[in-house]
């Protein structure tokens, strides 16, 4: 599951923001059908990161030697998860805004009335909250880089994809498709599985002909 989310989760990203561009058409980003899918599938994609952030732990823990190494990435995968957490919030809270609010106006002032629901947590960090899934991510990416044996230019790569996606998103959401397609592609790079070198392929056929 943890590696269909590497491909599925900024999928559902770049979805959602084809969505949302078919939503503003009018100049303006709901209430109404679109507003509601466009974050059912922001909903689906956050949620399939919490897979991504397990996949990444996951396979740091494997390839890491020492208990430091481990120490820091479970670190980090905890700082994501709850930034995730504090994002899906988000998501959840426009799609009952969205639902319930009969117009642009009356969607403001529900999005000013759950602006710090539950009441739990500061509203500031709510509002910055989603930026510790960003900051996270990154960084387990950065530590995977680190750890990755033999291709260490593809490894490195996928960080700054990763980071050029999350900006150019957090810059303006109409870049939402190109973000998501930047983040899939550090996905990419980050999780391919390695061929084995040539030298290894020829000493492996020369092992079977003889």
């Amino acid at each position: 599951m943890t590696r269909i989310a590497f491909h599925l989760a900024p999928a559902l990203m770049l979805a959602y923001g084809a969505v949302r561009f078919i939503d503003g058409r009018d100049g303006q980003h709901g209430p109404g059908p679109a507003w509601t899918v466009g974050h059912l599938l922001f909903l689906g994609s956050l949620l399939l990161y919490g897979g991504v952030i397990a996949g990444l732990y996951g396979r740091i823990r494997a390839a890491a030697g020492g208990t430091a190494r481990r120490a820091a990435a479970g670190v980090l995968a905890a700082v994501a998860a709850f930034g995730l957490v504090l994002f899906v919030r988000v998501a959840i809270v426009d799609i009952v805004v969205g639902l319930k609010a009969a117009d642009a106006a009356e969607k403001s002032v529900l999005a000013d009335r759950y602006a710090d629901v539950p009441a739990v947590l500061p509203q500031a960090l709510y509002e910055i909250g989603p930026v510790f899934f960003m900051l996270g991510l990154l960084a387990l990416l950065i530590q995977f880089a680190v750890i990755t044996p033999g291709r260490k230019a593809a490894a490195a790569l996928s960080p700054v994809l990763a980071a050029v996606g999350f900006v150019a998103i957090t810059a303006n959401l109409d870049l939402l498709p190109a973000g998501a397609v930047a983040i899939w592609l550090a996905f990419f790079l980050a999780t391919r599985e390695q061929r084995p070198s040539t030298p290894a392929r020829t000493a492996t056929t020369a092992r079977v002909a003889a």
